[in-house]
């Protein structure tokens, strides 16, 4: 063997240098050092569940030996030969971005900013039977329920929402849209009794709940005509809240939903100035959508003017968007398009 030959290292060296990787960490490893087209294939043919064991993955692992990466995959192996670094930071991000073109956008947003549900008795009182559910809740304040609903899935939160009346309902859906932080203490008292209200209690150590976008979570998996009820009664009760709420229901990302025709519909509704305001801060993939939709030389006129905008005030591109999504509910209630609901069947 010549002086300057390398050796290949042995079996058990290899093996050696994956020690400590879990599956999913060894699977997020092979998944990144294949070709994007390839990996996209894979992913294509991943559930949910596998998906969230590779996001999870991508965050605990950070930087890695050598060794580790051949034993995972010997592609891997010689690019870190050939000088790449063995660091796998940015993994998660591009993780992130191979799922969204992947599974579509909405489910790669859906996957990375779902809330953690409780664990202890909340969790449980979620997987009983409906009917166990409400005759435990039912005396129970709205506060208390709102906060119980924003400990559990979406799913099943307008379950058990869509078993109360509709006074009820607006009442809990009205507290659970105002809740931003509450007591560490409220869930660890809910937990044990279900009982207390939130505002008899003290301001120490606060947990952080997104009650804005619970809210909107659990009217996007009701009935359209139950929604549309609630909407309209909670304006009467606080329209400042409930205009919060209907930004919090449909955002501009979720014209993805909308049918090629609807979104076809929509277009001829909108300016050429609201549309490439609307577009400078959009994902390629509802640009893409929004091109497919227009002629060819009206696709090129609007991607040569975002490529000629310059600095916009992102309040002002907040507000195209906005005005845009008023604009899609608007011909949705008129019957004019459809939007594809969460939870509901998908438009194709």
């Amino acid at each position: 063997m010549s002086a300057l030959a390398k050796p290949e290292p042995a079996a058990s060296q290899l093996q050696g240098g994956a020690k400590g990787l879990t599956g999913a960490q060894k699977g997020l490893l092979f998944l990144v050092s294949l070709e994007e087209s390839t990996a996209l294939k894979i992913l294509k043919l991943m559930s949910p569940d596998e998906v969230r064991n590779l996001r999870s993955a991508s965050d605990s692992l950070k930087d890695i030996e050598g060794a580790a990466l051949t034993a995972v995959h010997a592609e891997f192996a010689q690019r870190v030969e050939r000088g790449l670094p063995t660091s796998v930071r940015g993994t998660s991000a591009y993780l992130r971005r191979l799922v969204g073109q992947a599974m579509g956008e909405g489910k790669a947003a859906e996957l990375w900013t779902e809330v953690k549900e409780a664990q202890g008795a909340v969790q449980k009182l979620a997987e009983l039977d409906l009917s166990t559910i409400m005759g435990i809740i039912e005396r129970e304040h709205p506060q208390t329920i709102a906060v119980v609903l924003s400990q559990i899935s979406a799913q099943r939160g307008s379950e058990i929402l869509s078993k109360m009346n509709s006074e009820r309902q607006a009442q809990v859906l009205l507290r659970l849209a105002q809740l931003e932080s509450l007591p560490s203490t409220v869930i660890e008292e809910i937990e044990r009794q279900f009982a207390l209200e939130i505002e008899t209690l003290g301001t120490g150590a606060r947990q952080q709940i997104d009650g804005m976008k619970a809210a909107g979570g659990l009217l996007k998996r009701l009935p359209g005509e139950r929604s549309e009820a609630l909407i309209e009664e909670l304006t009467s009760i606080d329209a400042a809240i409930t205009d919060k709420l209907k930004k919090a229901l449909f955002a501009f990302e979720d014209l993805m939903r909308v049918d090629t025709r609807g979104m076809q519909a929509l277009l001829k509704e909108i300016s050429t100035e609201q549309l490439v305001l609307a577009l400078k801060t959009a994902s390629d993939e509802i640009r893409e959508k929004v091109f497919a939709c227009l002629s060819s030389r009206a696709s090129g006129m609007i991607r040569e003017e975002l490529e000629l905008l310059g600095p916009t005030r992102l309040a002002d591109v907040e507000q195209a968007q906005l005005a845009i999504v008023e604009q899609a509910l608007r011909l949705e209630r008129e019957g004019r398009i459809q939007i594809g609901r969460e939870g509901g069947a998908e438009y194709v």
